[in-house]
């Protein structure tokens, strides 16, 4: 199955795994396949997977992968923590970012897709019923973190396992489930209050309210209540077009997926024509930057990079880079693939960056690069 859009979308999806056995969470990541996303993120994503989780997600085809677990090696050995998993590269952000407790169930970074940078953040925000307060300090800490950063990209996007609200009227009412002033303010500082910072929930942008939808179901003998518990924030720019729970996949977890399907305002960047998706095959995978884009000169014949570059040839990718950016040509010498010409397919790719994003880009490709 492929999707070929002239008029290009990016397909984000958001899951709780419920801490899969690896059996199950190989059903859940052969599901997610069929719907061709762009970027997922995964909350619950078990301490035994997560010591595996970038193989495991490779070996299913999601190239480009990271576990909070990687970044908060003192986590613990039976917690679960946060996955992204993307069709273009990306970078880890600090959890240092996120003051709270908990930190491993929190995970930030930094995409560069064609339509530019776009920083997402993914979380699961624990039950109150059985963590207490501490429920209510994450909140206040996500809530700080994303309201904090008056220099953040034009687009972003929040998403994960909320534990809130309790209820949502037809009228868009919403009810969090503290009685106390801290903890009524803190659930609705990111429920509701986000929207104020360019973070509105992408669900209700699109559907409106009163169409009782729900993503987790609590059962006691004969009663059941249901939640709407998985959310999507997002900037305005990202322009939600459709958003819906994806409810034939309940069988796999005992929380719904959100799929949000967006088309950014500023569409994709120049040199990039078309976009066109296939499913994830790990068969495809290349030892290099992968099928970005359909964008001219990513393509080539024979790898001829260095291995263990040194300073030199972090300077003739930043180089390549900067001759892009001047729309200076590369010519026949595209035909092989050096780290010179790397920085200038990246540079035709994603344009004028900040040194900062240009050098995690260049570390992400010689990691690439030793990993296989």
């Amino acid at each position: 199955m492929t999707r070929t859009m002239s008029n290009p979308q990016l397909k984000l999806i958001s899951w709780n795994i419920e801490r899969s056995s690896i059996d199950r969470l190989g059903d859940q990541l052969r599901a997610l396949n069929q719907r061709i996303p762009d970027i997922i993120a995964l909350q619950e994503f078990g301490i035994k997977a997560g010591r595996q989780a970038r193989e495991l997600l490779r070996k299913h085809g999601f190239e480009y992968a990271a576990h909070s677990h990687e970044f908060n090696p003192g986590a613990g050995d039976n917690s679960s923590g946060i996955a992204f998993a993307s069709r273009w590269p990306f970078r880890v952000l600090s959890p240092d970012t996120f003051d709270m407790p908990y930190q491993h169930h929190a995970l930030s970074a930094e995409f560069y897709t064609p339509f530019g940078r776009i920083e997402g953040h993914s979380v699961h925000v624990l039950p109150g019923s059985m963590f207490g307060i501490e429920k209510i300090e994450m909140f206040e800490g996500i809530y700080q973190r994303l309201v904090a950063d008056d220099n953040h990209p034009e687009y972003r996007f929040l998403c994960g396992d909320f534990n809130s609200p309790k209820e949502e009227s037809a009228s868009g009412e919403v009810t969090v489930w503290g009685s106390e002033n801290r903890w009524i303010e803190g659930e609705r500082s990111v429920i509701v209050g986000l929207a104020e910072h360019d973070l509105a929930d992408a669900y209700r942008t699109v559907n409106g309210y009163g169409d009782n939808a729900y993503s987790f179901v609590t059962k006691n003998g004969d009663n059941e209540w249901r939640r709407r518990f998985d959310h999507m924030f997002a900037s305005e720019a990202l322009d939600p077009t459709t958003a819906e729970y994806l409810h034939q996949y309940d069988e796999l977890s005992d929380h719904t997926p959100l799929e949000v399907i967006f088309t950014p305002e500023g569409g994709i960047k120049p040199h990039t024509d078309e976009i066109i998706r296939e499913q994830f095959n790990p068969e495809n995978i290349t030892s290099t930057s992968g099928q970005l884009a359909s964008i001219d000169g990513l393509h080539y014949q024979e790898d001829i990079r260095t291995t263990n570059p040194n300073s030199s040839h972090q300077g003739a990718f930043k180089s390549g880079w900067t001759k892009a950016v001047n729309g200076e040509s590369m010519g026949d010498a595209l035909d092989s693939l050096t780290w010179y010409n790397l920085g200038w397919r990246l540079g035709m790719l994603f344009g004028e960056v900040t040194n900062e994003q240009k050098q995690a880009l260049y570390e992400w490709c010689v990691r690439t690069q030793s990993e296989n």
